[in-house]
């Protein structure tokens, strides 16, 4: 027999080579499940307050994060891959009871559809299009846009709402409707809607969005994103420009001097926000005490003024500009004046070097009302016509495929000097698109 002492070694003994047998098998296990994974516990990245980083890539700033410093470290942890920035933006217009303004918004409800197409940066850059409408305007938008009230957070689906413009602003502004198109960004909806939005893209109901937006917004184009940046499009002569500074130094604002701001404004939530305050302030102004034959300086000119020296029907954008000037008073240069923004629908250069494209009152093609006279002129005639028309111009439908395959050349290293397609063309093909859709709803002959 073993003694009862020798048992309690042996005992001893195999509980130790359990232990050890679990313990490497353990080990091992762990070892050929984390084979990858080295765990360091070095500080990665350093970054100053307020920026999220979800990228180890140099991410793409919000307008108000031009000074942020960024310093990243490879990371350690070779099989993870860490998904994009995602950049999103609201597309914001306010919308007029008046037939023809509606069906312009169709256009550029068009082009933002059409957005939707060029992955991957549409699934980076989320573009959302918000609308306050004047009744019954709502009433005649797409049923895709639904009521604002459902926004809760922004998305990853790029989503078309809409609100009802309320009806006090519509009275308030009576005598310069206008001015609706920049109130409405002072109401709350409006501003609990877009405040976690890093851009918002003011737009008039005339415009088409370009693919070229979405480069843009990844900061992969040969333009530069600046943290705010403003259509220019002439809209006065010397007169104007030495009037407007003196209306500014009259009122105490600054002004840096930049003209020929447009009515488009890339720029962050809150700073829409400001500028629409101070323009409807100044542009109450102007609309009391700065038109009339009673007024010094102008007492020669009709009580409207006259186009292009002095003339109320562009009272919201002298109002505007002295509101930029002044807010930005201490950063605003030529810089922020970008041509890829408010670039004119008959222009014949590239697509891709604009970002936002307006259809200005002009008669060279395409010109809104050219291509108005030319719709009603196809809606009255036969069916049968209206068929041959449509299969006499595919040309048009082969424009959009063009710019398609173009962006699948363009996303390899985002090179746009090869491009074919000019904003002229994409916006004729695009209108054409958006009218032979909807009439093939009311082919009822």
């Amino acid at each position: 027999m073993i003694p009862f002492r020798s048992k309690r070694i042996v005992y001893a003994f195999s509980i130790i080579l359990i232990i050890i047998v679990v313990y490497n098998f353990g080990y091992y296990n762990a070892e050929k499940k984390y084979a990858s994974h080295t765990i360091s516990t070095e500080s990665l990245i350093q970054i100053s307050a307020g920026v999220d980083v979800l990228s180890t890539a140099v991410p793409i700033l919000k307008p108000e994060q031009t000074n942020a410093e960024f310093i990243a470290a490879p990371s350690t942890i070779e099989s993870s891959k860490q998904k994009p920035t995602v950049v999103h933006l609201a597309v914001v217009l306010s919308l007029s009871s008046q037939t023809s303004h509606i069906a312009e918004f169709y256009l550029l409800y068009e082009s933002w559809r059409f957005l939707q197409n060029f992955s991957p940066l549409s699934q980076q850059i989320v573009v959302d299009l918000i609308v306050f409408c004047e009744q019954p305007s709502c009433h005649q938008l797409p049923s895709a846009c639904i009521p604002l009230s459902y926004k809760k957070n922004i998305d990853l689906i790029a989503t078309c709402f809409h609100e009802i413009l309320d009806e006090k602003i519509v009275q308030k502004w009576s005598d310069y409707l206008y001015m609706t198109s920049i109130e409405f960004m002072l109401t709350k909806e409006y501003r609990k809607a877009t405040v976690d939005y890093d851009w918002i893209l003011r737009v008039d109901q005339d415009a088409v969005i370009s693919p070229g937006l979405l480069i843009g917004l990844a900061r992969k184009h040969p333009r530069k994103l600046y943290p705010m940046q403003f259509g220019g499009i002439g809209h006065g002569v010397t007169f104007t420009k030495n009037r407007l500074r003196d209306i500014a130094k009259k009122l105490g604002y600054n002004h840096s001097g930049i003209h020929d701001l447009c009515s488009t404004w890339l720029v962050n939530p809150k700073d829409s926000v400001k500028i629409a305050n101070l323009t409807t302030i100044i542009g109450r102004h102007f609309l009391e005490n700065e038109f009339g034959t009673h007024v010094p300086g102008i007492e020669s000119l009709p009580a409207i003024g006259e186009w292009p020296k002095w003339w109320r029907g562009v009272t919201s954008l002298y109002a505007a500009e002295i509101a930029i000037n002044h807010i930005y008073s201490s950063t605003l240069g030529q810089q922020h004046e970008s041509p890829a923004i408010d670039t004119p629908s008959f222009a014949e250069s590239s697509i891709w070097n604009a970002w936002h494209i307006h259809c200005l009152h002009n008669e060279d093609y395409f010109s809104k009302f050219k291509h108005r006279d030319e719709l009603h002129k196809f809606v009255g005639s036969k069916q049968t016509d209206r068929m041959q028309q449509i299969l006499n111009v595919t040309s048009r439908d082969k424009i959009l495929f063009k710019t398609l395959r173009e962006f699948e050349t363009i996303k390899v290293n985002y090179n746009i000097n090869e491009s074919k397609v000019s904003v002229r063309d994409y916006v004729t093909a695009l209108a054409w698109k958006k009218s032979y859709s909807a009439t093939a709803a009311i082919n009822l002959d």
